[in-house]
């Protein structure tokens, strides 16, 4: 499945509809009328066609798998798997570390200790919000 059509599916369970949905479908809605004799309405029933396909949620969970990632980034149904596991030395697969830093994340950790200092327990970090935005250097300084 391509980029787009992950990026699709994440949208459609961010908004809580069906991907078909997204793209322009609507379910229909039926309507049957009950008649008594006399010819006057005695009920009505509405039927409205389901709106997740079993395509759909088969998709979405499809997507939700993949993304299933623990804190190092790998699918936690692989690294949870015996082949992973690192006395199985003759089959399966081992881990390769890299460190990195994240500078963004570096910067944000800098300004909230900086809040937190100058303005104490009067600071209510809860209610706040941190955005991180890239900025040009030379734009920056002048």
């Amino acid at each position: 499945m391509g980029g787009w059509q992950q990026d699709e599916l994440e949208l459609a369970l961010k908004l809580g509809v069906s991907p078909r949905r997204l793209s322009g479908w609507e379910p229909v809605t039926a309507t049957t009328y009950e008649y008594d004799d006399d010819g006057r309405l005695v009920g009505s029933v509405t039927e409205r066609e389901p709106e997740w396909s079993r395509a759909d949620v088969e998709a979405l969970v499809a997507h939700l798998e993949r993304g299933r990632v623990g804190p190092h980034g790998q699918p936690m149904s692989e690294v949870t798997s015996e082949l992973a596991n690192p006395a199985n030395k003759d089959r399966g697969w081992d881990y390769e570390v890299d460190v990195y830093t994240d500078f963004a994340q570096q910067k944000l950790s800098r300004e909230q200790e900086a809040f937190k200092k100058a303005y104490g327990d009067d600071a209510d970090m809860s209610s706040l919000q941190w955005i991180v935005r890239k900025v040009d250097r030379a734009s920056a300084i002048g």
